[in-house]
Formats: structure tokens, C-alpha cells, sequence
């Protein structure tokens, strides 16, 4: 009987290091697994900040045309920001600080708008979106936001809603994220 309780021991010296090890292998794999998805998460996070920041950006003009009714129709632009190409330029008189006629406050309205579309709003530093594009679309009383930027993920339909920054995500136009938002605006 000796004998075998010899022969047993000598069997099981080896399986604890090999338990040891595929313990250490799948304890490996399931922090690979989490790191994944730490990243995946940072990056879905990002996406929807970067989509509240197109929808606070689309509400902020939206709510600056409430104010300036009367020049609705000037407020008609395309290809506005960063991927767009079109640069305002920086108007004669600041409305931040001086009275303005309702046509200086939609250059102003614009100007300062595109500047935080851009992320240099804020003293010059970049924040906002990722190459973003705006247009805005005037149709009688409808005003219609468009802002398309360049998202992390690629989308499973290229082509989303609207041509507000369409050849200005790469040639199947895959990264392209786009919010619109629509309103009427009343007469006064």
C-alpha cells in the first residue's frame, strides 16, 4: 500500500503548476477582455459627447436666429467649420460689446458660432468636434442645423441623412457622424 501512496504523490507534483498556470492564462485573457472593453466604452463615451456637443451647438444657433428674426433668411449658410473649408471672418463690430442692427448680429451670430463649432471659443484652445461641418438651411419660417464631424466608428449605412459635409470623410464617407435638427421660427 506504501507503494502506491508513493506512486500517487509522485503522479500529482506536477499538477499543481499546471493548474497554476492555465489559471494564470485565462486570468490573462479576462484582463485582455476588460481592457477591450475599457476602450470601447472611452470610445462610445466620446461619441456621445461629441453628438451632445453637435445638439447644444445646433440648439445655441437655433435659439441665436429666435433672437434675430429678422434676418431669418441671412442666416443661410453651408460648409461652415473646420472640414468645411469656409472661414467667417472676424466681423467689424463686436455685439458682444457694442448695439448692433440686426445684420451686424447675424455676421456676429455666425462668426461667433462657427468659432465654437471649430472649438475655439474658448480662448483659443481645441475642443468641440472632430473636423466638424455645419449648414444651416433656411425655408421660410423652417431653419434646418446640419452638423456633420468625423466619429470614431465606422458606420454600417455610409450615407446618413442629409449632403451637410458630404466628401469631407474620407471617399466612402464610412466616419461620418451627422445630427439635424429642424425648427420653426415664429414671426414677431
Amino acid at each position: 500500500m506504501s507503494g502506491l501512496k508513493a506512486f500517487n504523490a509522485a503522479r500529482q507534483r506536477g499538477a499543481g503548476l499546471i493548474e497554476v498556470s492555465i489559471s494564470l492564462l485565462l486570468l490573462g485573457i479576462g484582463t485582455l477582455g476588460l481592457g477591450s472593453l475599457q476602450i470601447a466604452a472611452k470610445r462610445m463615451g466620446h461619441e456621445a459627447a461629441q453628438r451632445a456637443e453637435a445638439a447644444a451647438l445646433a440648439m445655441d444657433l437655433l435659439e441665436r436666429i429666435r433672437g434675430n428674426r429678422s434676418e431669418l433668411a441671412a442666416y443661410h449658410a453651408t460648409d461652415l467649420g473646420e472640414a468645411g473649408g469656409v472661414q467667417r471672418a472676424v466681423p467689424a463690430v463686436d455685439c458682444g460689446v457694442e448695439r448692433c442692427s440686426p445684420a451686424q448680429m447675424n455676421g456676429w451670430d455666425l462668426w461667433q458660432w462657427e468659432q465654437a463649432l471649430d472649438g475655439m471659443a474658448t480662448g483659443g484652445g481645441r475642443g468641440g468636434l472632430v473636423r466638424p461641418t455645419a449648414c444651416v438651411t433656411v425655408s421660410g419660417r423652417q431653419v434646418t442645423v446640419a452638423i456633420a464631424w468625423q466619429g470614431f466608428r465606422l458606420l454600417s449605412a455610409p450615407e446618413p441623412a442629409g449632403s451637410c459635409g458630404a466628401g469631407n470623410y474620407g471617399p466612402d464617407e464610412a466616419d461620418r457622424q451627422q445630427l439635424q435638427m429642424s425648427s420653426w421660427i415664429g414671426e414677431e
